[in-house]
């Protein structure tokens, strides 16, 4: 048990700061505008330039980690992730923000998505230290919207936040130093025949095409990634520029939708147990539509419901990603789950891309229900995939 410590506290910190980086740049949007006097548009390329980020680590990362060691690879991202980190800190340039966001956002993806997949390796129990970690990251995520909530007023309160994330990693390099990171077993069929070719990257993708289910979950996982990153993003904007809040005050209303989700982490995973895959997206899925509707047509009066809508969000993205492996052969899960997340980036994309200059011209009033009608149409996207295919369909070779 005592060789297991030192990953377990690595997993769980490097998942709370990743955590903790993603979010902060919603919280300091509003004062990046100040800052760099950016319209709009402006701050939509700094969260365009984020997803961008995410997506080119995704694709090209996944396909790395497969052909080298986990520990190498993992030590390779968090530099690129850290030097990112070490340029936020210490500079303050517009251009130099849009591409260090790209590295930043996109090398903690790649960081957290590489927990998961070396946690079944590490631990024997690696459901219940799956579910630990992804604590940690509504942790964190709540943690900054809190405390740089609190500070978020000036542009050195960005330069701190990214200065402890820093020192955090660097402690997470030495714990990473001291770890044994197992590699996967070989397949089968390779270990029987060493020279049995690799399904190239196309063909892999052409195999998950095959499957009718495909096209309808990158759409249903884009919808959830608007409705729940683009209140990351844009709740604190939101509430200061047009419900009349501070911006203090609407970083912590973002705090009570992430605090609720942490909470609905913990608290609602027995029920998912019981419920089923399927049955727990609809209802949590239908749940959250409602609540989100209510908040943001309640406006300034019912923005708490927003913040409870949390609870209905806080199982969805786990169970959606399980989801999606039960639609694929094992010999396709993985793949097929990096290349939906791929995909479905792009909506946060094209979404964040538009956003903000939409909001100019139409007003932040009517622009923010983008949010609830996309977590309406993902509901009812998994009631339409439920009805149409009961059992999920395998991918035919």
């Amino acid at each position: 048990m005592k060789k297991k410590i030192v990953p377990i506290i690595f997993c769980s910190l490097i998942m709370l700061i990743t955590a903790a980086s993603d979010s902060l740049r919603g919280v300091f949007l509003p004062q990046f505008g100040k800052t760099f006097s950016l319209s709009g548009t402006g701050g939509s390329m700094i969260i365009t330039m984020s997803y961008i980020g995410n997506l080119l680590f995704l694709l090209a990362g996944g396909y790395i980690s497969d052909r080298v060691p986990k520990k190498k690879f993992l030590f390779g991202v968090m530099i690129l992730w850290s030097t990112a980190l070490a340029l936020h800190a210490f500079t303050e340039n517009y251009t130099v923000l849009l591409i260090c966001i790209m590295f930043s956002m996109g090398g903690s993806t790649m960081i957290s998505t590489t927990v998961n997949i070396i946690t079944p390796l590490m631990f024997t129990a690696s459901a219940l230290l799956v579910n630990l970690f992804n604590f940690c990251q509504g942790v964190g995520i709540t943690a900054t919207q809190n405390i740089f909530g609190r500070i978020n007023d000036r542009i050195d309160g960005w330069h701190l936040a990214n200065m402890i994330f820093l020192s955090i990693c660097v402690v997470c390099f030495i714990f990473l130093i001291f770890m044994k990171i197992p590699e996967p077993e070989k397949d089968i069929k390779e270990t029987e025949n060493k020279k049995a070719p690799r399904r190239s990257v196309l063909a892999t993708y052409k195999a998950i095409l095959k499957n009718k289910a495909a096209v309808p979950l990158i759409i249903i996982t884009g919808c959830y990634f608007i409705g729940e990153h683009g209140l990351q993003n844009w709740l604190t904007s939101y509430g200061s520029m047009h419900l009349g809040y501070t911006v203090q005050e609407s970083a912590m209303f973002l705090s009570y939708f992430f605090g609720f989700m942490t909470i609905g982490r913990l608290i609602f995973a027995p029920v998912v147990q019981k419920a089923g895959i399927f049955r727990s997206m609809l209802i949590f899925s239908t749940g959250s539509a409602l609540l989100y509707f209510i908040g943001i047509a309640g406006g300034r009066d019912m923005i708490m419901m927003v913040c409870v809508s949390g609870l209905g969000f806080s199982v969805l993205y786990p169970t959606l990603v399980l989801l999606i492996k039960e639609y694929f052969d094992d010999s396709l899960a993985g793949s097929a789950v990096g290349f939906v997340l791929s995909a479905a980036t792009f909506f946060d994309i094209g979404f964040n891309a538009v956003f903000g200059g939409f909001a100019d011209t139409v007003g932040f009033g009517i622009a923010i229900y983008i949010l609830p009608t996309a977590t309406a149409l993902l509901a009812a996207g998994l009631f339409v995939l439920y009805f149409k295919t009961r059992r999920p369909a395998k991918t035919e070779e």
